[in-house]
C-alpha cells in the first residue's frame, strides 16, 4: 500500500499536535516496511517555512516580555530550538524511508492548472500536482490513500473523484487513515 503525506503530517509530528500518535504510527508502519510512504518534495519545504515563521514570531514575543519576565525569554528560544530539532528529526526519518517525489515542469504546469480549475492554493496545487504525477506512474491495482489533516484543502468532489480514478482513497483525518491503513495491510 502507498500512502501519500504532505506538509501537515510533518508538523503534527513535529509540533507534537492532536494526532501525533497517528501520524508516529503510520511513519513507523513505513520505518517497518508494511506500507511505502510518499511525499512531495515541496511539502518537505513547507514546514520549515513554518518553523521559521513560529521561532520569529517567539522572539519577538520573547523580546517583548523580556523586562516582564526574567525566565521567559529563554523558555521560549529553547521551545524554538526544540521545535527546529524536532522537524529536522521528523524530516529525516521520512526521507530515510519514503518516496520522494520531485518537482519538475510538468508538475509545476499541472500545478497551475489545477490551481485554477479547482481553485487550490499555490503551495496545494503544487502537492497535489505532484501526487498525481505519482499516481500515474504506479499500477492502477495498487492500494493508496492520501491523507492530510485539513479538510479544507483536498476535500474537493474534483479531487476526491480524480484520486479514484488512480485507485486512490481520500482521507482528512490522521486518525481514520490509520485505522484504514491497519484493515488494509492485516
Amino acid at each position: 500500500m502507498i500512502v501519500y503525506v504532505e506538509s501537515n503530517f510533518i508538523l503534527e509530528m513535529t509540533l507534537k499536535q492532536k494526532h501525533m500518535v497517528e501520524t508516529e504510527s503510520i511513519l513507523q508502519l513505513a520505518e517497518n516496511q508494511k506500507i511505502e510512504i510518499v511525499v512531495p518534495s515541496f511539502a518537505l519545504s513547507e514546514p520549515f517555512a513554518t518553523i521559521t515563521r513560529r521561532y520569529r514570531d517567539m522572539e519577538r514575543l520573547s523580546k517583548f516580555i523580556e523586562g516582564m519576565h526574567d525566565q521567559l525569554p529563554g523558555v521560549l528560544h529553547n521551545l524554538a530550538d526544540k521545535e527546529a530539532d524536532q522537524l529536522w528529526s521528523v524530516v529525516s526519518r521520512l526521507v530515510a524511508v519514503g518516496t520522494v517525489i520531485e518537482m519538475n515542469s510538468a508538475c509545476l504546469s499541472r500545478a497551475q492548472q489545477v490551481q485554477k480549475d479547482i481553485g487550490l492554493s499555490q503551495q496545494d496545487s503544487i502537492i497535489y500536482a505532484s501526487v498525481l504525477s505519482h499516481l500515474q506512474n504506479r499500477p492502477h491495482s495498487e492500494v493508496k490513500c492520501f491523507v492530510d489533516s485539513n479538510y479544507k484543502d483536498f476535500k474537493n468532489p474534483a479531487i476526491i473523484t480524480e484520486l479514484s480514478s488512480y485507485h486512490c482513497f481520500y482521507e482528512s483525518n490522521f486518525a481514520k487513515s490509520l485505522n484504514f491503513i491497519r484493515d488494509f495491510i492485516k
